[in-house]
């Protein structure tokens, strides 16, 4: 793997002393460096000769790409970037993967010499699922730690809270593991995961494959009572009806709850009253496990359940009521490293690395890597302005950016920056990770790329 980054180091090398000569013209600069390409810049010992002649040439040249910013995370040895969600909370089961698969790219790229003569900082943050402790941790990582960008912002209500915040800060957001409306409406937000209206028409399509056509559809969901929690059930509802199908109503899970019986004695009588026949899930795996438990206690095991990314998570396989999890499936926007990939092997090399064996067979974590991929790309895209900052690193993240197969391609130079991409889920017994039931490809017609739902 060292080789991915050693070719990083020589294409940007090469296009600083390119750059030199041409007067930094930055039209003539690459759209973003990608590690698994060797551009012709300097394929053998030829270029090392004809570019680099001189030995002071040699020092170090990212060191003096860009100045000092420490208002903006960036001192003479680091840059710091961070991460804020729940770690030990109630929707921990789901959010701390994605922080270690931030920490695993990261720890693998400072292994390698980080970027532009500085390592990267990782700065995670622990709220606990808590608005409050939410607020106290972003004015630590903004104020007191002046990161750069922030890299993951867990929970609805607490993006929802600190929107103005982050706009008022001009704080680029990448890859939060939610993707809501509000993140929608505003210009720091990157979002790769799929938004809740795509995940609700995924679902719906799946939904109607199983049953033999939407029409034939009769859902009720359950969801955490949280904004994501409402706003995903809005969401399904509007597709099944649109679909043709029959929407009967949410029920709602309080964030920690350990048991649903009152939602199943609910679920129980629109079953034989009104003839239910699918669920929609909404939460974290920690929930979805209460939830699919609960259908287990009381019988309710014919009925096929289509959850949002928290539920496409290992541990509703193997650790969930197997005659509840084999008629559960999970959606979500990446691959794992059982996946034939481009991202496999360094994937699970970092995680290792990171001290986080196996987790790279998490969905989850899968995404809070590439977050941390697209971050060092952005940032190294953003230095060839001259400066790096949170301005130039918004601008900088306007654009397509490598995956290593991942997910779908990226590109965000369109407003709002969002990346449509998901497929449906379930765990791969034989390798341990996460399998689509069918490629990325196949769900893509069903997104109808329509947002801003009305809630009443």
């Amino acid at each position: 793997m060292l080789n991915r980054w050693l070719k990083l180091a020589v294409v940007l090398f090469a296009f600083a002393l390119i750059a030199a000569a041409c007067g930094n013209d930055d039209d003539d600069a690459p759209a973003a460096p990608e590690p698994t390409a060797a551009p012709t810049e300097a394929p053998a010992p030829e270029p090392e000769a004809t570019e680099a002649p001189a030995p002071a040439e040699e020092e170090a040249p990212d060191e003096m790409m860009v100045p000092d910013n420490p208002d903006n995370g960036v001192t003479s040895d680091s840059i710091k970037v961070g991460w804020m969600g729940d770690l030990t909370g109630p929707t921990a089961s789901s959010q701390q993967f994605n922080s270690h698969g931030s920490e695993a790219y990261f720890e693998c790229a400072n292994r390698d010499g980080g970027t532009l003569g500085r390592m990267f900082e990782y700065l995670p943050e622990d709220d606990q699922f808590n608005a409050d402790n939410a607020a106290i941790n972003f004015t630590k990582l903004t104020e007191d730690n002046k990161i750069l960008a922030l890299v993951g912002l867990g929970g609805s209500h607490i993006s929802t809270q600190l929107q103005p915040d982050i706009e008022t800060l001009n704080l680029p957001v990448i890859g939060p593991p939610q993707t809501i409306d509000i993140q929608l409406e505003g210009d720091q937000y990157f979002n790769n995961l799929a938004h809740y209206g795509d995940q609700a028409d995924l679902a719906a399509g799946h939904i109607g494959a199983t049953v033999g056509g939407i029409e034939n559809a009769v859902v009720m969901g359950i969801s955490l009572e949280v904004p994501s929690g409402t706003e995903f059930a809005a969401y399904v509802e509007q597709s099944v009806i649109k679909g043709g199908g029959t929407y009967v109503n949410t029920l709602y899970v309080a964030p920690g709850a350990t048991e649903v019986t009152a939602q199943m004695v609910e679920l129980q009588s629109a079953i034989d009253d009104q003839g239910v026949n699918y669920v929609t899930l909404h939460g974290s795996p920690g929930a979805g496990l209460v939830v699919m438990q609960g259908m287990a206690d009381v019988g309710i095991t014919d009925v096929p359940i289509i959850g949002i990314h928290g539920i496409a998570a290992n541990s509703i396989w193997t650790e969930g009521p197997p005659e509840v999890s084999d008629e559960t499936f999970g959606i979500h926007s990446f691959l794992t490293a059982n996946n034939n990939i481009e991202a496999s092997a360094l994937m699970e090399e970092c995680a290792s690395l990171a001290g986080y064996d196996g987790e790279h067979l998490n969905l989850n974590f899968a995404h809070g890597f590439l977050n941390g991929y697209v971050f060092h790309q952005a940032v190294e895209r953003a230095a060839e302005t001259g400066e790096l900052s949170r301005e130039s690193l918004t601008e900088a993240l306007k654009g397509s950016f490598d995956t290593m197969g991942i997910t779908c391609p990226i590109d965000w130079s369109a407003f709002p920056h969002h990346s449509q991409c998901g497929a449906a889920f379930s765990l791969d017994a034989a390798s341990g990770g996460m399998v689509a039931a069918n490629p990325f490809s196949f769900y893509a017609d069903s997104f109808d790329g329509e947002y801003g739902i009305e809630i009443g």
